[in-house]
C-alpha cells in the first residue's frame, strides 16, 4: 500500500498544525489572565474600606496640594526678587574688585621692583665683604 502526499497537503497540516499551537497558547494565556484578575479582585474586595477612605480624602489632598502650589509660588516669586538683589550687589562688589585689582597689581610691581634692588645691593654688599 503506497500512500503519496503531495506538497499543498502537506503544507495544509503544517498550518493546521500551527494554528491548533496558537489556540493552545491562546487558552493557556486566557486562563492566567483569569487567575490574576480573580486575585486583583480578592484584593480589591479585602481593601475596599481603605480604597473608599482614599477616594473620600482625594478632593481635600486636591485642595491642600493646589494651596500648597499657590504658597510655593508666591514663596519662590519672593525668593526670585533677593537673587535679583544679591546678583546686582556681585556685579558691582565685582567691579570693585577689578579697579582695586589693578591698583594692587600696580602696586605689586614697585614693590617687586624695590625688592629687586634691595636684593641687587645686597648682593654687592656682600660681593665686597666677601673679596675682601
Amino acid at each position: 500500500m503506497n500512500a503519496t502526499i503531495r506538497l499543498g497537503d502537506l503544507g495544509l497540516l503544517l498550518l493546521m498544525s500551527a494554528f491548533i499551537v496558537l489556540i493552545v497558547y491562546a487558552i493557556l494565556m486566557l486562563k492566567n489572565i483569569n487567575e490574576t484578575l480573580k486575585i486583583v479582585r480578592k484584593l480589591v474586595e479585602d481593601n475596599r474600606e481603605n480604597i473608599d477612605q482614599i477616594l473620600d480624602q482625594a478632593p481635600s489632598i486636591a485642595a491642600n496640594i493646589e494651596s500648597i502650589s499657590g504658597d510655593l509660588a508666591h514663596d519662590v516669586k519672593a525668593v526670585q526678587g533677593t537673587i535679583d538683589q544679591l546678583a546686582g550687589i556681585s556685579e558691582v562688589a565685582a567691579g570693585s574688585l577689578a579697579e582695586k585689582t589693578d591698583v594692587l597689581s600696580s602696586i605689586m610691581g614697585v614693590v617687586q621692583v624695590v625688592y629687586f634692588i634691595k636684593n641687587l645691593t645686597n648682593g654687592f654688599k656682600k660681593k665686597k665683604k666677601w673679596w675682601i
